[in-house]
């Protein structure tokens, strides 16, 4: 699971460069809108599924990037340019899907939340 976080967290991080190469491309804003719609099911599927599920202040971060990044896309933040708010919201997305990757190191021990959900041997 924290596998698909990081590949999660890449994608969000990567996604601030075609929404910045989006006029270039000629990319309409529903295409536009469909990308963030897709980032926010994406990272909210692997938040759901992992270990951050449990932790606030993953939650309350992730909550915050999809806000400023729909906030920059419905025009709210202008005068501020779409390209660095859009940018800044979803660095913030891609930041919360880092961190929930890091919450539990597979085989590390080091999270309550994983020995919780490791199967026990019913056999003794």
């Amino acid at each position: 699971m924290a596998c698909a976080a990081v590949w999660c967290g890449v994608h969000c991080a990567l996604t601030p460069f075609l929404v910045a190469a989006a006029p270039a491309l000629a990319l309409s804003e529903g295409v536009e809108r469909a990308v963030w719609a897709g980032t926010f099911v994406l990272g909210a599927v692997m938040l759901a599924l992992g270990p951050a599920r449990r932790n606030a202040a993953v939650l309350l971060i992730f909550a915050g990037g999809t806000a400023l990044w729909f906030a920059s896309l419905a025009g709210w933040l202008e005068p501020l340019p779409e390209t660095g708010t859009s940018t800044a919201g979803s660095l913030v997305l891609a930041g919360a899907l880092f961190q929930g990757a890091r919450i539990c190191q597979a085989g590390a021990g080091a999270c309550a939340v994983c020995d919780e959900e490791e199967p026990t041997d019913q056999r003794s």
